[in-house]
């Protein structure tokens, strides 16, 4: 009887710490997805030239977007949808769009909701972290340009940055008509809150508690509890990249900046490593998050035109010659032993910048 009474005393006082750890900690980390800590993109680009549209999601909303002229190599060329990062617009693809159409590409941009000219839904604020909207909001731009005369079957292609690179991933994990992914900047929540976590814990935890963080298990259960309270006070569901990037089929190429002080340019590793197919990685030195184009454009330019024309089919009848180099599957190899200017052989490149 005694011993019973032992045991049902220390299950309870566990039990009483767990709850009052879960209770202490847990709202910390949902906080993580409360505040806004990314810095505000400045949209100082000129509009991209072409038809300004407006079409509609599934729940309703009205995202506004802008379908590039088409190329002198005709109407049945492949399409680039360009997914721009959080708190920035539609408009910032036109530095990259000035490559793209150089290269025989057509341009598709959209505002996400909440951003641009887009509407934001009652009750909805847009953060960094990736939700089911944001993915809804992409498929349903693919939609639209499937539902017009002049593209039809065409070949679509993803450059995200950021928030919009993972929205690309996502998509692009079981969505057939997607033949190539850039994502510039990706990320994967729950591996950037695990970071941020270990990164912050002397803060925020108690020292005696703090050799507990040390412990992945434990760090896991408390993030996973922080994710689920953070969904429920804001009323979205958050999306994991990392079941996508299992699922991709489709060519990926990773750029990262190797000064990334958002992202840690290491994760961008572990994103390409889950992907079983064609895929390469370019961390660029110098770069911080999203910066890369800023810091070698020149460079930018050629890798992402070429991944784009050999992972997009063009009619070969109308499309332009491709840039000298082809994609093949991984490969054991290393940058320097590629004469691939792309680096793409399944190689981490860590070229400087040009």
């Amino acid at each position: 009887m005694v011993l019973t009474i032992v045991i049902a005393s220390v299950l309870l006082m566990l039990t009483a710490s767990v709850v009052f750890l879960f209770a202490r900690y847990a709202p910390i980390i949902a906080n993580l997805f409360m505040n806004i800590t990314t810095r505000r993109v400045q949209n100082g680009e000129l509009p991209l030239t072409g038809e300004d549209v407006t079409f509609e999601t599934t729940d309703g909303v009205r995202l506004a977007g802008t379908l590039g002229r088409v190329p002198a190599t005709g109407t049945d060329v492949p399409v680039v949808v360009f997914c721009h990062e959080f708190m920035s617009g539609r408009h910032t693809v036109t530095k990259y769009a000035s490559f793209l159409e150089a290269g025989g590409f057509r341009v598709f941009t959209f505002d996400f909701r909440g951003h641009g000219d887009s509407e934001c839904p009652l009750g909805y604020v847009p953060r960094q972290w990736v939700t089911k909207h944001e993915v809804s909001d992409l498929r349903a731009a693919l939609r639209y340009l499937r539902d017009r005369e002049d593209v039809g079957d065409a070949a679509v292609g993803l450059l995200g940055l950021s928030r919009g690179a993972v929205a690309a991933i996502a998509v692009a994990g079981d969505d057939p008509t997607v033949s190539g992914v850039v994502a510039d900047g990706a990320f994967s929540t729950d591996h950037t809150l695990h970071s941020y976590m270990r990164r912050w814990a002397p803060i925020f935890v108690d020292r005696r508690m703090l050799p507990f963080s040390r412990f992945a298990w434990i760090l896991g259960t408390f993030r996973r509890v922080g994710i689920r309270l953070a969904e429920h006070r804001l009323g979205v569901r958050f999306v994991s990249v990392l079941p996508a990037l299992r699922r991709l089929s489709v060519p990926v190429f990773f750029i990262h900046g190797q000064e990334d002080s958002y992202v840690e340019p290491d994760q961008a590793k572990l994103l390409s490593d889950l992907v079983d197919g064609r895929k390469a990685l370019w961390i660029v030195p110098h770069a911080d998050h999203n910066k890369a184009f800023d810091v070698a454009p020149v460079e930018y330019g050629r890798r992402v035109v070429r991944f784009f024309q050999t992972s997009l089919p063009f009619d070969k009848a109308q499309g332009p010659e491709p840039v000298e180099g082809g994609m093949t599957a991984p490969a054991v190899t290393t940058p320097q032993d590629s004469e691939d200017p792309s680096g793409f052989r399944g190689a981490v490149s860590r070229s400087t910048p040009s």
